[in-house]
């Protein structure tokens, strides 16, 4: 996955592209937080514990804003209703359908950052020594408090107090600040694992010009050796994926199966009706604040609608938690990903003609 990140954004994203689509990011977080306030609703109202609604809540926010809607992306520009998402009538098919790629790949971005650290913090496992765990933060470090006894034992009687009063606050000044910086950089350290690590990096390259010209270009120094290599690793990242979650599927308790089933339910019906029909409201009424390009309109409606990306597997898989529940949530989800999207995409499309 670390592969498939790093190779994707940053050889298509740059620092223009971000700041011309400003809207998209702007959206994607109003949605994440619709989207958290449905899962702590269902969470009240299914009488769910604290873990499975962070589930819930996992399964909401992190829907499939990438290969599906670049199937939908494909498979409308194959046919009339493209004409649609046109700018003008000096647009083609072909540019509308570019430009809805390069749309895309900005919410992939927006995706990825999102899923790989706040979806990590929400699947953690619950820890029964995590106050154990504080007390011990708030102890003085050992190597401090060595010091500090050491400077100690060299004051006499001799020496001049307020020589012993700086020496004594200078050494708790600096426990205080090692405290303080390993209390902050905590969170942090919990929720970066390898893909965080991978998008930020692509992040990087994509908007350093210096940077992306040695790693992506027929002529840069890198290309042919490490970008090729991450590439070839990174397409083979979707296949095992699938893959496991067969085998997830496969394994589950039957009985777990219908315990989980109204969790289930309401992710789906907030995926492909709540948040499909906030969304595409937000849109509407707020499309004239920013590009006049349906397609961009479109997108942005896609984000979102959809059901939970399949990259929510990785999530359990890293974390060690929920597994078979994910593998479960997605097998349904996508069952019924056909008729539910068609109808999605047909009324998306409607409102969009009409508001052109």
């Amino acid at each position: 996955m670390p592969c498939l990140l790093l190779a994707n954004i940053a050889a298509d994203i740059d620092l223009d592209t971000l700041i011309r689509l400003w809207p998209m990011p702007t959206l994607y977080v109003v949605l994440v937080i619709l989207s958290s306030s449905l899962g702590a609703i269902g969470g009240k109202l299914l009488n769910l514990t604290p873990s499975v609604t962070r589930f819930v809540m996992t399964g909401i926010i992190f829907n499939n804003v990438t290969s599906l809607t670049l199937g939908l992306l494909e498979g409308i520009g194959s046919t009339d209703a493209i004409n649609i998402l046109l700018r003008d009538e000096n647009d083609s098919p072909k540019e509308a359908v570019k430009r809805g790629m390069s749309y895309i790949l900005l919410a992939t971005l927006l995706g990825n950052l999102s899923r790989w650290s706040l979806g990590t913090y929400l699947l953690r496992k619950e820890s029964s020594d995590e106050e154990l765990v504080i007390s011990i933060e708030h102890q003085p470090l050992p190597g401090f408090h060595n010091d500090e006894r050491q400077t100690n034992s060299l004051v006499s009687e001799h020496t001049p107090l307020i020589f012993k009063s700086i020496e004594k606050k200078s050494v708790n000044i600096g426990v205080r600040i090692m405290n303080f910086v390993r209390r902050a950089l905590k969170p942090i350290k919990e929720i970066m694992n390898p893909p965080l690590y991978a998008a930020i990096i692509a992040l990087i390259i994509g908007t350093v010009p210096f940077l992306k010209g040695i790693f992506f270009g027929v002529d840069a120094p890198l290309y042919a050796t490490l970008t090729r290599t991450v590439e070839q690793l990174g397409k083979i990242s979707v296949p095992l994926t699938l893959l496991t979650l067969g085998a997830q599927v496969k394994t589950l308790p039957s009985g777990n199966t219908r315990e989980i089933i109204p969790q289930i339910s309401y992710v789906m019906l907030c995926r492909f009706a709540i948040m499909p029909i906030i969304g595409t409201i937000i849109i509407i009424y707020t499309k004239d604040y920013y590009l006049a390009d349906p397609m961009f309109w479109f997108i942005l409606m896609s984000m979102s609608s959809g059901p939970p990306a399949v990259n929510c597997m990785n999530l359990a898989q890293l974390t060690g938690n929920y597994q078979g529940e994910m593998a479960t949530l997605l097998f349904y989800s996508y069952a019924a990903v056909g008729p539910l999207m068609a109808i999605l995409v047909m009324a998306m499309l409607s409102l969009i003609e009409k508001n052109k």
